[in-house]
């Protein structure tokens, strides 16, 4: 059934995968996954939204920093680039979602639509919205269109396909990939280091 497929006799357990005891000695190939998981119960929750979004924005610049030849150009299935879009979708739609929650603003019902996410953003918080920030949200508007027109519902990058089988990739386009990756990087870091104080409502 599985042609050419030669696989060592060796069954890994569970335990050869993960495991819930602490070793920091990374030399043993371990690595932990969630440092926000050891911090005490009080500072968890919210490590832990800003250190997932963290995690994403490392691995952004380990792929757009990735060293490739780029005066020789060759077309390749191996492409690092969809689940680089899908790194950088995911950093936005979640620091948005930290931002709304944030700033005291409901979400209702589950949602991946991060143009309307953003859109509701800018509005509930037009009057906390500073001058010389207007640059900044307009900066910003501008790649959650782009994100939204290369993924409006979050499925995207995540398939070949949609639910009736229509190919999510059928004309080719290039990206920038240092644009996103600092575009990406200066909204998620402002996005969740949002001043809080203003906004008791």
């Amino acid at each position: 059934m599985f042609i050419g497929i030669k696989m060592s006799d060796n069954i890994p357990t569970k335990e050869d995968f993960v495991r819930e005891n602490i070793d920091l000695d990374r030399s043993k190939g371990w690595e932990l996954i969630s440092a926000s998981a050891i911090m005490n119960k009080e500072f968890q929750r919210s490590g832990a939204k800003f250190e997932i979004v963290q995690s994403y924005l490392h691995a952004i610049d380990i792929l757009s920093n990735s060293s490739y030849n780029q005066d020789f150009k060759i077309v390749s299935f191996r492409s690092v680039w969809v689940p680089f879009l899908f790194l950088c979708r995911q950093a936005v739609e979640l620091s948005l979602k930290n931002a709304l929650e944030l700033t005291n603003i409901e979400i209702k019902g589950p949602t991946h639509n991060i143009k309307k996410l953003w859109t509701k953003f800018v509005k509930e918080n037009k009057s906390y919205i500073l001058e010389e920030e207007q640059c900044f949200i307009k900066r910003i508007s501008v790649l959650v269109e782009v994100l939204d027109y290369l993924d409006n519902d979050g499925l995207h990058f995540r398939y070949s396909t949609s639910n009736s089988n229509d190919l999510y990739r059928e004309n080719p386009y290039l990206i920038n990939p240092k644009r996103f990756s600092d575009e990406v990087h200066g909204m998620a870091l402002a996005l969740n280091c949002i001043d809080i104080s203003l906004f008791n409502r």
